[in-house]
């Protein structure tokens, strides 16, 4: 709702608008909703990690459409704000998976480990794993102890901040459809009615996906009902695929430039800050 707010505020165009709602609603799909093994998910921590971060980000921008990766980035940066229970947003995966060690705990004691001292690429701190386990639900827990990988925030998702963005962008819309009355429905012209196809596939997709992954929790399906969901959910996927190539955008030559010089720039800035430190650890009497 709030990238469909932010939509129709910044473009003043419905068709953006629910391209980028429907954007909002993809990065969720990293949860149990593939029937793979129960355990994988959790095992690997891949929720709020593998469609929620820049990376795939930037493949929605150039390959499918811009206003696709605008919603999904919404999404992703709002669960920032989210408290480690909720597990915030690994927005630098898979990067951040190469990093396996780390210096000190979350207590800040030194961790004894002979095989991290020795290595150079590890991060300062603990993930608060233990807090996780009793706290998180189940697909969210660490297994254990883990470099900390991702940004949080002090919010707690279903309460009342995480409710606030929600009404928040439904009272936008109310309003900016009383104040700027026939400029408003403006917005509405030039919407395509095919655009609704990828949000039933992805309504679809989420509802059982939703329903099936709760089961998964507290009590047994049998096979034949699996089997009825399964096709249900391949349909969804089906159906949000179709809908979605009428949503195809071309890549922006000029924006994806300005991208390319922002990635450069960073590599550039890494590799400089990267020898700059290894000649301070080199040097430690100079004064730099």
């Amino acid at each position: 709702m709030a990238a469909v707010a932010l939509g129709l505020a910044i473009f003043r165009n419905s068709e953006i608008a629910l391209v980028m709602g429907i954007g909002a609603l993809i990065p969720d799909l990293d949860r149990e909703y593939f029937f793979v093994a129960k355990s994988f998910i959790g095992r690997h921590q891949l929720h709020r990690a593998l469609f929620h971060n820049f990376l795939f980000m930037a493949i929605l921008y150039a390959f499918v459409n811009p206003f696709l990766c605008f919603g999904a980035l919404s999404h992703s940066l709002l669960d920032m704000f989210t408290s480690a229970t909720d597990r915030g947003a690994e927005v630098f995966f898979p990067f951040t998976r190469v990093i396996k060690k780390y210096n000190y705990t979350v207590e800040g004691e030194e961790k004894q480990d002979p095989a991290s001292a020795k290595k150079f690429a590890e991060w300062w701190v603990e993930d608060p794993w233990s807090l996780l386990k009793k706290t998180s639900d189940r697909d969210l827990q660490e297994p254990e102890e883990q470099p900390w990988r991702r940004s949080y925030g002090p919010f707690k998702n279903d309460r009342v901040v995480d409710w606030g963005v929600f009404f928040a962008s439904l009272v936008f819309l109310v309003i900016a459809s009383l104040a700027l009355g026939s400029s408003f429905y403006f917005m509405l012209g030039g919407f395509r009615e095919f655009s609704l196809v990828p949000l039933a596939g992805i309504a679809i997709f989420y509802g059982l996906g939703e329903w099936w992954r709760r089961k998964l929790v507290n009590e047994k399906v049998s096979e034949k009902i699996a089997s009825v969901v399964l096709g249900f959910l391949v349909l969804g996927l089906v159906v949000f695929v179709i809908g979605a190539t009428s949503l195809y955008s071309p890549p922006q030559i000029p924006a994806l430039g300005i991208l390319g010089y922002a990635f450069a720039s960073l590599l550039i800035g890494l590799g400089i800050s990267y020898l700059f430190v290894r000649f301070r650890k080199k040097y430690p009497d100079l004064s730099l």
